[in-house]
């Protein structure tokens, strides 16, 4: 119970931190990429899916709570009128696309006789972590949008948005990616943290 307590806390602190540098892109839109017109498209550079798929990645099951706790509790504290009606329920939709993704690509490598769901995967190769950013951010991208457009009738999902949900993941969680990987990379070299293989 002490360590999926101190997940979840671990998880919810950055992903809410993710969701804050976000918001703060998004509001002076810092590339440059906002829409011209209200209609609701989605965000060309979401960076919470890199939490996603990082702590998951890292955390496996345990980082399920604080990742749903984030997905819903970050848009109504951060910037609540950047998400449709029925966010809770996409939310579910988005932390599955991750799950999916993960089973997924440890299925396919799988080999006959030793299968499982629950079978540890090593992510310490980077393709793999990049094959799951790519699989997650397409099932996200199609999970969130026909959960949301069963929700809100009034508000039409095209091909257009959910492929700007899929770039949009995949952009955020490269970003997120390569940002912790240049940290933990000066934190090594400087000798602040220890590499645990070395």
């Amino acid at each position: 119970m002490s360590h999926l307590t101190k997940v979840t806390i671990t998880v919810y602190v950055l992903s809410m931190f993710l969701y804050s540098v976000w918001y703060f892109l998004q509001y002076f839109d810092v590339a440059g990429l906002a829409p011209y017109s209200d209609e609701w498209i989605g965000s060309l550079c979401y960076l919470p899916h890199g939490a996603r798929v990082l702590m998951f990645c890292a955390f496996r099951y345990y980082s399920i709570p604080g990742l749903y706790l984030a997905e819903i509790t970050g848009p109504s504290m951060i910037h609540h009128l950047d998400y449709l009606p029925g966010w809770n329920f996409a939310a579910m939709a988005s932390l599955f696309s991750v799950i999916a993704a993960v089973e997924l690509i440890k299925w396919t490598r799988a080999t006959p006789g030793f299968f499982s769901f629950f079978k540890k995967v090593s992510f310490e190769n980077y393709k793999f972590v990049i094959l799951v950013v790519i699989v997650s951010a397409l099932l996200n991208g199609i999970l969130v949008n026909l959960i949301l457009s069963l929700m809100n009738p009034s508000n039409s999902i095209s091909a257009l948005v959910v492929f700007r949900f899929a770039v949009g993941d995949f952009l955020g969680a490269c970003v997120v990616i390569a940002i912790g990987w240049v940290v933990f990379k000066t934190l090594t070299d400087t000798r602040l943290i220890i590499n645990p293989e070395e």
